[in-house]
This record gives structure tokens, sequence and C-alpha cells, in this order.
């Protein structure tokens, strides 16, 4: 009998570790016979991201470790920045999104065990952030793309969420050592009350003093595949 396979989602901020953890768990099912895949699922991501990129480059900004969408606002191009997110949010809800959703669940369908870094939920969160960064605007045009995203949420619900979390001094340690550029502790703040009101049946892991390897240990006993 063919293995079922399972979407597995992480969330959590810049630093925390989603990555490096994703990559070790990755290893660890591999070594024990699972066929893995690992995603990204976020929003400015795929055609919308190449879209912004397209415009830095066009406009002639230097990008350095900032995101292109607050590069063009602190460069001072808010209107555009404001058209640019619109944009994103339909082709995130109407294209990019759903065909990585179609895919995921054809991966999970043949018994792979799909790993995401970030998810539906985060996408929306972004999006939200991103609006409120901009300042006061109308956000009637974003009520469509976001109930979009809402019901691809609702509908495609992962068979299991990790939250990694680390303590705002870790954070900035890590982020100071990567070089990271964007305004990121309100935005950990925010999405760590968002993440608290609107997740439940997670499994929360602060990565403050935790290896990676005892990260996945506790992962792969979450997943019923480690007992001792």
């Amino acid at each position: 009998m063919p293995r079922k396979g399972r979407l597995i989602v992480f969330l959590g901020p810049v630093g925390v570790g989603k990555s490096t953890v994703i990559r070790g768990l990755a290893n660890e099912l591999r070594a024990r016979g699972f066929r893995t895949y690992t995603i990204f699922i976020k929003a400015f991501h795929g055609p919308s991201y190449m879209l912004w990129l397209f415009i830095i480059k066009l406009l002639g900004l230097r990008r350095g470790w900032l995101a292109p969408w607050y590069l063009m606002i602190r460069s001072g191009m808010l209107r555009l920045a404001k058209a640019l997110t619109l944009i994103s949010a339909y082709v995130d809800a109407l294209l990019s999104l759903p065909l990585k959703l179609f895919w995921v669940y054809m991966l999970r369908a043949l018994g792979i065990y799909v790993l995401s870094e970030d998810y539906l939920r985060s996408t929306i969160f972004d999006y939200i952030f991103t609006i409120c960064f901009m300042g006061k605007w109308n956000i009637k045009p974003f009520n469509f793309p976001l109930r979009v995203i809402c019901a691809l949420l609702s509908a495609y619900t992962p068979d299991e969420v990790i939250v990694l979390i680390a303590s705002d001094h870790v954070l900035k340690i890590r982020w100071m050592l990567r070089g990271y550029g964007d305004p990121q502790p309100k935005y950990v703040r925010l999405q760590r009350i968002y993440f608290s009101n609107n997740i439940k049946n997670t499994l929360i892991i602060n990565t403050d003093e935790l290896s990676v390897r005892e990260i996945v240990y506790i992962i792969m006993r979450k997943l019923g595949l480690l007992y001792s």
C-alpha cells in the first residue's frame, strides 16, 4: 500500500530558521525512505516578484538586502508601489497560488511529503501588513483577491502547521549577521499576534536555544515518525 503524502507548512518571520529546518527535515525524511518536495508559498512571489524586480531594475534602484516593495516605498515612489501591490495581489490570487496549490496537492496525492516555507495564511498577513505600511489609501480593490486567497485557504488545509518563533533579541542578531534590511520588528510583533489568534492545533517551537537536529526530532515526533 503506497504511503500517504502530507503537506507540512512552516510559518514564522525571517531569521527564525524556516529554510534551515526544512532542509534538515527533508534530509531526515529521505533517509527514512520518504519522498519529499520543498516549495515556497508566499506573497509577492513567482510572477509578481519578477514584475517588482523588473520595475526596480528599470528605475535603476539598487536593491541590496531590501525587498523591492520596501525599496520602492523608501525611494518615495508610493503611488507606483501601491499599484504594483494591487497587481501582485491579483496575480497571486488568480494565477500563482492556484497553480502552486494544484501542483502541491498532486504531489501529495502521489504520496510525497511536501514541505512549504510559508503558506496562504502568511500570504494574507503579508498583504494586509503591506497595505497598512503604505499608509491611508483605498483598500476596497484588495477585497476580491484577499477573499480568493481566504477561500483557497479553506479549501486547501495543510496536514501539519509548524510555527517557528524566536525572541526579538535573537532575531535582531540573526538579521545583523545576514545583513537583512527590511523593517522587521513591527512585522514580527504583529505576525505573532495574528498567528496566535488565527491558527489552532499547531506545533509552536521556539528556536532560540534548540539545534536544528533537536527541532527536526520534535517535528518527527509530531508527525508520528519518531517514538523515542
